[in-house]
């Protein structure tokens, strides 16, 4: 992997990719690798945790994850003050559970370092001491629980090559 640290988010030529095996310390930090923290944040100190899938969480640039998001809440928000949405409340009210519950912004200390907030431990189902899998994806990076990373990239492999033959054409 070969980055050139930009001043907001990583570089558009490079992929965040790699995998790594971390452990969770006893105060719920987990210490991420040197790489993926400068592609992931550049000069910045913060990034954005988001609930992915049971097992996974995703840390995202600031910067990327308010641009991909905000157009989408925007409209949203325009589409309920304009009583468009006044028929599927209860897809709203999912929409907004989902929405205050799934991502935070969290501090890059010294080293690395990310404390994972406790519903994000829960998420992770994890414990202090336990281990957790860094995973590039690409354009942000994954932490993965092992035993669903192992099922996930066991189910996923076999469709390797098509996936990467539809992208790279």
């Amino acid at each position: 992997m070969v980055a050139t640290p930009r001043e907001s988010g990583p570089p558009k030529e490079s992929l965040c990719l790699g995998e790594w095996t971390r452990s969770l310390d006893e105060r719920y930090r987990l210490s991420l690798p040197t790489e993926m923290v400068e592609l992931l944040v550049g000069d910045e100190s913060e990034c954005v945790l988001a609930k992915e899938r049971p097992g996974c969480v995703s840390l995202w640039n600031p910067t990327q994850w308010k641009a991909s998001m905000a157009d989408g809440v925007d409209l949203v928000a325009s589409k309920i003050q304009s009583g468009r949405l006044s028929g599927r409340l209860s897809q709203v009210q999912m929409l907004g559970r989902l929405l205050s519950t799934r991502h935070r912004t969290v501090l890059i200390a010294g080293r690395g370092r990310i404390a994972i907030p406790e519903s994000f431990r829960d998420f992770l189902e994890v414990e202090p001491g336990g281990d957790l899998m860094i995973v590039g994806a690409a354009i942000c990076i994954e932490i993965w629980h092992p035993r669903r990373w192992s099922e996930h990239i066991g189910e996923h492999m076999p469709e390797f090559r098509e996936l990467f033959d539809q992208l790279a054409s």
